[in-house]
């Protein structure tokens, strides 16, 4: 069976970008009978805010959507809050130390950055130099790992190329070594990074579909990388393009951009709010309330992936500039 999710931070109120999302990755499950997972990604305690979890849950539920396992329902693949994770993830960790592809690294941000010269021209991004990497591009046996307290561990790249496929954007090919390079897994402090954390839940939640904004596409060949090494199956990624706030910028939840709560408090119903998303994206050709049950039996799959690879970034209205409300 397909398997899907939707995988929240609870560090504010959902905006509409955010729930367009939720919106798309529910549909697309349900479009192939797929079973549908809530997990909260709350792995970075001091960014979470008090009441997020609930208000999320809140958000989702009143806009119509439901799920299969989750925080609130349970499920046989639990627990859905990554904090409680940790476990399973310092056993998927074991398997790549076992297999010798991750090294302790005690480089700064600093050190990095004065070791290489120059930010990769085409990500903008600082690629690591391989500063701490063992002699001969291999990890450390288990058994002979040293001291490290206070390092990171990073995944070799070594010669490492990833072909990928996202099912609205195409092939991308990429170099990990020459492009990102070994990459953080887990931090200094002990905490796992996000690259890892999910990856490491995808797989052992079974998913086979991730639908999620367009902003993450880079990290899809680091995540193909992943699954490999820790023996799961690649999903399929759909990585959907993104609202806009009334600005043509990125919606922002530390700004407040366009939270639910200005549409539930302005008298907006659930239909309407589904239907200006669903419009936004072109899954309906007019700005029309629908429930997320008759948006799911109008709906296709053929008609999902033709209008998803068209779409544009939608920039989103106000209540008070849209002047209608259900």
């Amino acid at each position: 069976m397909r398997c899907g999710r939707y995988a929240p931070s609870p560090t504010g109120s959902l905006h509409l970008g955010n729930l367009r999302t939720a919106l798309l990755a529910w549909l697309q499950t349900r479009l192939v009978g797929g079973r549908f997972i809530l997990r909260i990604d709350d792995l970075d305690l001091p960014r979470n805010r008090e009441g997020a979890t609930e208000q999320i849950i809140s958000d989702l539920r009143w806009l119509g959507l439901d799920w299969d396992e989750g925080p609130d329902v349970g499920g046989p693949r639990g627990p859905y809050f990554q904090q409680f994770r940790t476990d399973l993830y310092r056993q998927q960790f074991g398997k790549l130390l076992e297999r010798r592809l991750v090294y302790p690294c005690s480089c700064s941000r600093k050190d990095i950055r004065l070791a290489q010269s120059a930010p990769h021209p085409d990500s903008g991004t600082t690629v690591y130099p391989g500063t701490c990497r063992p002699a001969g591009a291999a990890g450390f046996p288990v058994s002979q790992h040293p001291d490290t307290q206070s390092r990171a561990w990073r995944f070799l790249t070594a010669g490492l190329r990833i072909d990928c496929v996202d099912r609205l954007l195409g092939g991308r090919t990429q170099s990990l070594e020459s492009e990102v390079g070994d990459f953080v897994v887990q931090r200094r402090n002990g905490m796992f990074a996000y690259q890892f954390a999910t990856v490491a839940d995808d797989g052992l939640m079974g998913v086979t579909d991730i639908v999620r904004g367009a902003d993450l596409v880079d990290s899809m060949p680091r995540q193909a990388a992943l699954f490999d090494s820790l023996g799961f199956a690649r999903p399929d990624f759909w990585h959907v393009p993104l609202m806009q706030d009334q600005h043509g910028g990125r919606m922002s939840k530390r700004d407040g951009s366009e939270s639910l709560q200005k549409w539930r408090r302005g008298g907006y119903s659930p239909d309407f709010v589904v239907g200006m998303l669903a419009h936004s994206a072109g899954i309906i050709d007019r700005n029309w309330p629908v429930s997320c049950q008759e948006l799911l039996a109008q709906t296709t799959v053929q008609h999902f992936c033709n209008v998803l690879v068209a779409c544009e970034p939608a920039q989103t209205v106000t209540p008070d500039q849209n002047g209608q409300s259900g």
